[in-house]
């Protein structure tokens, strides 16, 4: 859950101003008052700024929500509506006081925390289910955003009390103290109609502090420890850890950052009060922010002198309760000269070749993990790569096996024998191939020239190979059997039972390009539809792999088809 400050100052200062102008609202006070809440945008007219506000309406009379969200009840406002068409109500103990707290995101929506520091119940209702609609909405109750009190559950029941003319979803009674209570509702249809309230019965309020950083010049360290602080500071209260006797020459420091406990519902302000020659002073620094952490600048602290960092909970006006506050307070001395003795500057020494000594050590091992991480996805590039071709290879022996069938029963046994013999030099090129990551050109173009006579033999179509004269076939290499899936699709969409179709394949050179064509001038497929063949797709991913195993993505399958035929090229860029 992420905490937004500045829309939770919104809505404090939103809520005070608007309960002092609309009628049937409470006078501007500490305490809650014989009323619900309810979490509203609305748009002031004066200033045309659309803002969350709390509207509140009586106990009496509920159903008043309503005609909250009518603008001709509201002169001075405009484009009211809940924040969620769930209307979540929440009615506390009339006499609490300082209730309001910071906000929780849950995704897109926000969650407002109420604060219930005198152990007293906390009613949620939902104006916006009702017995149409109850059906449709579940919720659910949990405790220390650990435990799930009622897991998500149908609306647990619906009621007609406080004045209302309807029934509405009433959601529960409340009260953990000491603890929190977080009650989400949603619409089983349409989940981003939900909503969400955070209720917490702590007492104390003051954030929990975890360490504090210090910066010197070359150096940080964690204050706790004696050992390493450079006699900053050696006692500590052992209940909070805050420091009692922090202190440290003036410019020696150049930060100091405290760490706190991450709080999912408070927020804290930062108080400095300080004594120095100038005289006393107290300014307001800013919050603790979401992630527990605050940074104390060293321009409040430059002058020798007293301070003390004051942190409480955030509100409009700082309440400045003692049992609610947590102070940490150090001392500035004066600055002391600089004895720069060779000792010091062999010690320097020293701790810079250790550190550097530590940052070789530690790029060294981030270096062997990468290298070991790129041999893994090698390997897996690899393996599935083996995965594809294994699949090509029976995909290319059914298909064979199935024209000698054909061939047989039409008892062509001439044409059957020439394709059985073309077949077993295939075979054999495939099996011999099939441990081979690479194979020659030379060797591709002679699989390439078998195939397509296999094919011949079978549907009489015509067919020519070209090969570049600038190419040095024996020189380069390729996957083994990568065109002849392309050929086959060509068969298939293009030349299959038309003896004057023809087929052209082509290995050009491209500058340090290597071009791989596969051409048609069959009737061709709609590249857009799921309707290629079971070989094209194969060749597809085995593409994508081969991308993965070399750097740069070298592999390019292009794919063009219309009426007049079909184009299918693999460009394999900078491998020649």
């Amino acid at each position: 859950m992420i905490f937004y400050r500045k829309y939770l100052i919104v809505c404090i200062i939103a809520f005070m101003s608007l309960t002092s102008s609309l009628k049937a609202q409470p006078a501007v006070s500490d305490s809650f008052g014989h009323y619900f809440l309810f979490n509203m945008l609305t748009t002031d007219k004066r200033y045309m700024v659309r803002e969350p506000v709390y509207f509140s309406v009586s106990d009496t009379a509920l159903d008043e929500v309503f005609d909250k969200l009518n603008p001709a009840n509201n002169s001075t406002l405009i484009n009211t509506r809940p924040v969620s068409p769930v209307m979540l109500g929440v009615k506390l103990n009339p006499s609490l006081r300082h209730f309001f707290s910071t906000i929780a995101q849950s995704i897109s929506q926000p969650y407002y925390t109420f604060l219930i520091q005198d152990s007293s119940d906390a009613i949620l209702v939902a104006m916006g289910i009702n017995s149409t609609n109850y059906r449709d909405f579940l919720y659910h109750v949990v405790e220390n955003d650990s435990t799930e009190l009622v897991p998500w559950s149908p609306i647990p029941k619906l009621e007609q009390s406080y004045g209302a003319s309807k029934p509405y979803a009433f959601l529960g009674k409340f009260n953990a103290p000491g603890k929190q209570i977080m009650v989400e509702v949603y619409n089983t249809k349409n989940y981003s109609i939900r909503e969400g309230v955070i209720f917490d019965w702590r007492s104390d309020l003051r954030p929990a502090l975890n360490q504090i950083i210090v910066e010197i010049k070359g150096a940080y360290f964690n204050l706790a420890y004696p050992a390493i602080n450079h006699g900053y500071a050696s006692r500590f209260n052992r209940i909070n850890g805050v420091p009692e006797d922090f202190r440290f020459p003036a410019d020696s420091v150049h930060n100091i950052t405290f760490q706190f406990r991450k709080e999912e519902t408070l927020l804290h302000s930062v108080h400095l009060i300080s004594q120095t020659k100038k005289g006393p002073d107290t300014v307001r620094l800013g919050n603790i922010d979401q992630h527990g952490y605050f940074q104390l600048d060293p321009e409040y602290y430059r002058q020798p002198g007293r301070y003390e960092l004051v942190f409480q909970r955030q509100q409009k006006y700082p309440s400045w309760e003692e049992s609610q506050l947590l102070r940490i307070p150090f001392e500035v001395l004066p600055a002391s000269a600089k004895d720069i003795s060779m000792k010091y500057v062999l010690l320097l020494a020293a701790i810079v070749l250790v550190i550097l000594f530590l940052l070789m050590l530690f790029f060294q091992r981030v270096n062997k993990r990468r290298v070991r991480r790129m041999a893994q996805q090698k390997e897996s590039a690899q393996l599935k790569l083996k995965s594809v071709r294994s699949q090509l290879n029976p995909h290319f022996m059914f298909n064979a096996l199935g024209s000698i069938q054909n061939l047989m029963n039409k008892q062509a046994t001439d044409e059957a024998n020439r394709y059985l013999n073309r077949f077993a030099v295939l075979t054999r090129a495939a099996l011999d191939n099939s441990e081979k990551d690479m194979i020659s050109l030379e060797d591709e173009w002679h699989i390439v020239d078998n195939y397509l006579q296999m094919e011949q033999l079978r549907f009489g179509f015509s067919y020519s190979l070209y090969l570049d004269p600038a190419l040095h076939p024996a020189d380069i290499e390729v996957p083994p059997m990568l065109l002849q899936p392309l050929i086959e699709n060509a068969v298939k969409h293009g030349v299959a039972g038309k003896k004057d179709r023809h087929i052209t394949v082509q290995a050009k050179q491209a500058g340090h390009d290597l071009q791989l064509v596969v051409e048609d001038d069959g009737e061709g497929f709609d590249i857009t539809k799921n309707n290629t063949g079971f070989g094209l797709k194969l060749s597809q991913e085995r593409i994508e792999l081969l991308n993965e195993l070399y750097p740069g993505k070298p592999f390019h399958l292009n794919i063009q088809s219309s009426g007049t035929g079909t184009i299918i090229t693999i460009t394999v860029n900078k491998w020649i």
